[in-house]
């Protein structure tokens, strides 16, 4: 196990010991995917479709601001935090919205139509077409962290250890005091999210794999997989007793696990609440409160001093 888990925490906390670090920065994650959703659809539908995409830019470029300033700061925990929220606005903004400008309002696209009839909308709008063809792209990138000698994500190692990379890439330049975790959280958040969305999209396309038993066996084969994955990651987050790690890792995890949420949706088996949140005030204004109450436990929770950096040396909170 690794230093960054069994350090011990400031000021020794009982509660804030393994698995409880864990546990609520897992939750904190799953339930904020959901949000992101509400997020988009609460702005598209405030501001009203054209000025949302209009403004997009604008709004994206302010998560932009978010990873500069994170940048710029010392402490690690402010760095994780930012980047994760400026990750998640550059995403909705220049990514989803942006594709939702280029597919209904620049080509005029329909969305993909199912059912009996051919009269019902399947759920794959123009901006997933669109995304679902970025694959060779993602894939490109993901390339380029896996023969990345500076990288530190356990999977880009592990597929370093197993391709026989790393002798021939030689040991890492960068030094922990050389990484910023601004940026890494920043692109972590943006490169997990486009995966996971990838992933559903192309275990929902009926054009790769029909919409009848090979269609129900390839969403069963995906739910199998982000459970085992994500539950074994979810094993090792359990562990973290640094919040800044455990939010990081707990990024990816609660993400794969949120692949299921959208095929037990695909599958009719749950509500999507989280884009009606109409429908379901009083249910959505629960999990947000949740949500904010996750977070402020985790701002004050006891920081180790390699947490907030020179924030503490200049006397700020954690």
């Amino acid at each position: 196990m690794s230093t960054s888990v069994n350090a011990p925490l400031a000021g020794k906390s009982k509660l804030w010991q393994p698995p409880i670090v864990g546990i609520v920065t897992f939750v904190l994650m799953f339930v904020g995917v959901g949000l992101a959703h509400t997020m988009m659809v609460l702005i598209e539908h405030g501001l009203g479709r054209d000025t949302t995409l209009a403004i997009s830019p604008l709004l994206g470029f302010s998560g932009i601001v978010m990873l500069w300033l994170g940048i710029r700061s010392k402490s690690e925990n402010f760095q994780t935090w930012i980047g994760f929220f400026g990750g998640i606005i550059v995403w909705m903004c220049w990514v989803e919205f942006f594709f939702m400008w280029y597919g209904r309002e620049n080509w005029g696209m329909l969305p993909r139509m199912d059912g009996p009839d051919g009269l019902r909308v399947s759920g794959t709008w123009p901006e997933y077409m669109i995304m679902g063809s970025t694959v060779g792209i993602l894939l490109m990138m993901l390339c380029f962290y896996t023969f990345d000698k500076d990288t530190r994500c356990n999977m880009f190692l592990w597929f370093q250890r197993r391709l026989g990379l790393q002798d021939s890439l030689g040991p890492s330049t960068k030094t922990a005091k050389d990484r910023n975790y601004a940026i890494i959280t920043f692109m972590e958040t943006f490169f997990v999210t486009w995966f996971c969305y990838a992933w559903n999209l192309l275990c929902f396309d009926p054009a790769l794999v029909g919409d009848d038993l090979l269609f129900k066996g390839i969403n069963l084969a995906s739910v199998f997989v982000a459970t085992i994955w994500s539950g074994y990651c979810f094993t090792r987050l359990i562990q973290f007793k640094r919040t800044s790690t455990a939010l990081r890792y707990a990024i990816p995890v609660g993400n794969v696990m949120w692949v299921n949420v959208e095929i037990l949706e695909k599958f009719d088996m749950v509500n999507a609440i989280w884009v009606d949140p109409w429908s379901y005030t009083l249910e959505m204004s629960v999990i947000f409160g949740a949500f904010l109450v996750l977070v402020a436990l985790l701002v004050l929770a006891p920081k180790k001093p390699s947490e907030v950096g020179g924030r503490r040396r200049q006397g700020a909170s954690a």
